[in-house]
């Protein structure tokens, strides 16, 4: 299915759009993928018929990103009655100006400390059996946020939290979110656990957790023992072992009470039987296997792969505009952009990368240029084999045994 008859299903199911909408998100994703050069306004109108105020007038309207994701998964086939997990992460975005909207200090993790820049916030979904990350809905968070969770004042987690309110009812059938380390507070957890749905996250590695007393209830009054002592990680008595994952890594399992969550956990550790050091997973649900929660955990790296695509290959970081709106959309239209690239990629298994993706778009657009610049009677067969040679040119392809 070529991007133009995907875009038709999917505004056949959207509401409140307009044709001039469908034609101009046409003509906007095949330019993304087929633009040398950076995907900004000016560059845009090298490779396009329209004018600058164009692009820049209708990426100031407002588009329903999220409903668009959530049509284009659907008609990738994705499952949300099968093992789907849901992720949520940051990614910083490198940006200068005062007056651009959102500029304050975000973590870089490729830098290892707080930038000026923006930064944006992407809740995806991951499909467990094809191990494949779809973005769901992205925003930019704003300036000004307090960073710490006992502010008064509206903080950063209480934005991010907000997002997960927003894609509730494209949630609805999702049991697990996971997400790194930064979010384990118990601000997470309680919103989380309201909203019937179970959270998977990391631990520091010298949390503090309680053991559950499991002895025998003592006669009399008064109230029975909950908890029978601090855990203690130098030793895995209590802990069950659950097997190897790897040569020097045995998997550990056990279900004790946090006293900064207030609530009892299932904790998973990675012991390195070399160098004697851990890593602390955590999971709400009491009941999920040891070796599930560290899978699930391990599959919120993909959506590392969306910020990766997106910045390397959908001019993710190479936005023009300055405002609110205009910048939401650039935002959302690269991540999309990045969904529907999968999309072609799964039902064509001869493009193996994102970077053939894109060279196949810029030469099928560059042999259809030059087709039009020929007399009106020139007629060409763009499936015959001397074309396809050359819309294939500088293609990987798969290695021969």
């Amino acid at each position: 299915m070529s991007t133009t008859r995907a875009l038709e299903q999917i505004f056949n199911k959207l509401t409140g759009t307009t044709k001039w909408q469908l034609d101009f998100f046409i003509e906007i994703f095949n330019l993304i993928y087929s633009i040398q050069g950076r995907f900004n306004f000016q560059n845009l109108t090298r490779y396009s018929e329209l004018n600058e105020s164009t692009f820049r007038r209708n990426f100031q309207k407002f588009f329903d990103w999220l409903d668009f994701n959530f049509q284009l998964l659907q008609l990738a086939g994705l499952d949300l009655e099968g093992e789907v997990i849901a992720a949520f992460d940051c990614s910083y975005i490198p940006k200068s100006g005062s007056k651009t909207f959102g500029i304050d200090r975000f973590w870089s993790g490729c830098m290892g400390r707080a930038v000026k820049g923006l930064e944006l916030s992407l809740v995806c979904l991951i499909d467990v059996r094809t191990k494949r990350a779809w973005a769901l809905d992205a925003m930019q968070t704003p300036s000004g946020l307090s960073k710490k969770e006992k502010d008064e004042n509206k903080t950063r987690i209480d934005f991010y939290l907000e997002q997960l309110d927003k894609c509730i009812d494209k949630l609805l059938k999702i049991k697990y979110f996971v997400a790194d380390g930064y979010y384990a507070k118990s601000k997470v957890f309680k919103h989380i656990t309201a909203m019937d749905k179970h959270l998977i996250t990391k631990l520091r590695p010298d949390a503090n957790l309680r053991h559950l007393y499991k002895g025998n209830k003592r006669k009399g009054r008064g109230r029975p023992k909950q908890y029978a002592g601090k855990v203690n990680f130098d030793t895995l008595k209590k802990w069950t072992f659950e097997g190897c994952l790897q040569t020097d890594i045995e998997i550990y399992s056990i279900v004790v009470n946090s006293p900064r969550f207030s609530r009892n956990l299932k904790v998973v550790m990675f012991y390195n039987t070399k160098t004697y050091k851990h890593v602390l997973l955590a999971c709400t649900d009491l009941d999920l296997g040891a070796f599930t929660i560290v899978e699930y955990y391990r599959l919120r790296f993909k959506i590392e792969f969306l910020f990766r695509d997106a910045k390397q290959f959908t001019g993710l970081t190479h936005c023009q505009a300055r405002s609110k709106e205009k910048i939401d959309f650039h935002f959302n239209l690269s991540l999309a952009a990045v969904n529907m690239a999968n999309f072609q990629m799964d039902n064509n298994p001869t493009i193996m990368s994102m970077n053939s993706f894109k060279r196949i778009a810029y030469n099928t657009r560059f042999v259809e240029y030059l087709f039009k610049q020929l007399s009106p009677q020139a007629k060409f067969d763009i499936n015959s084999q001397s074309i396809q040679d050359a819309i294939q040119f500088g293609k990987m392809w798969a290695a021969v045994a």
